[in-house]
């Protein structure tokens, strides 16, 4: 999709600039990125939200240490194939747009084939980093997290391995900390507030609902990787000013 006022990614914006130009991104990219992300995404939001409803349902009346019980870990595992797709076509989207190609299902498509082992190897770097920053020390976990929420884009832009990508991301992050936390902190708490606020509202015993609702908002939390990839480009540019 081409609009006469295309966003330039690669510049120095303040935080307020970065979600004013998400949001102008949305507006005049919105439905293009909007359907291919959801192409991608959906089809796993909808298996994993329908496999976690049902397990609930299940652990009210069973066992936990039955066999179905092991049904948790494949909702998981296809949580994680969302979320690796939402990261991996919003980047894909991006350069694509910023090279001036023609985006379409099939040049994403191309792309997602080409750059295929090293994005999905630096979802599972980030994702095994994040669990054991969150789960094990919490604090390291929170001072990493903007750094590892740019590593993936870095990973595939760059063309380094993870853990030089996470280098360089920490020490964009270093160039304005209060930035990288603001935009990113920001971001998840949206989120998170969005997901416990629409959960509360839906009624409990309409399982399609639920599941058709979370997995839209899945899909809507995948489009937070635009402001990530706008403040990559602020802080890469902010660094080249030192």
């Amino acid at each position: 999709m081409y609009n006469s006022q295309r966003i330039d990614f690669n510049k120095v914006r303040s935080t307020q600039e970065i979600f004013a130009d998400y949001l102008a991104f949305m507006k005049s990219e919105g439905q293009s990125y909007g359907l291919i992300l959801s192409i991608f995404v959906l089809p796993f939001a909808l298996a994993s939200a329908y496999i976690l409803t049902q397990q609930t349902f299940d652990l009210q009346t069973i066992d936990v240490l039955s066999g179905s019980y092991n049904n948790m870990y494949i909702a998981l595992a296809l949580s994680f194939v969302a979320k690796f797709f939402g990261v991996f076509v919003s980047c894909a989207y991006v350069q694509l747009y910023m090279s001036g190609s023609r985006i379409d299902l099939d040049s994403i498509k191309s792309y997602i084939m080409d750059n295929f082992v090293q994005a999905f190897l630096a979802s599972l770097y980030v994702s095994c980093a994040l669990f054991v920053g969150f789960c094990c020390f919490i604090v390291p976990g929170v001072i990493l997290l903007p750094a590892l929420s740019m590593v993936v884009y870095d990973v595939l832009f760059a063309r380094q391995r993870s853990f030089l990508s996470l280098s360089r991301c920490l020490n964009l992050c270093r160039t304005n900390w209060r930035q990288s936390f603001a935009v990113v902190i920001l971001c998840y708490v949206v989120i998170f507030v969005l997901s416990i606020v629409i959960g509360d509202l839906l009624p409990a015993e309409n399982t399609f609902l639920n599941v058709v609702v979370s997995s839209v908002v899945t899909v809507l939390s995948e489009t937070t990787m635009i402001p990530f990839i706008l403040l990559y480009y602020s802080l890469a540019n902010q660094n080249m000013k030192l």
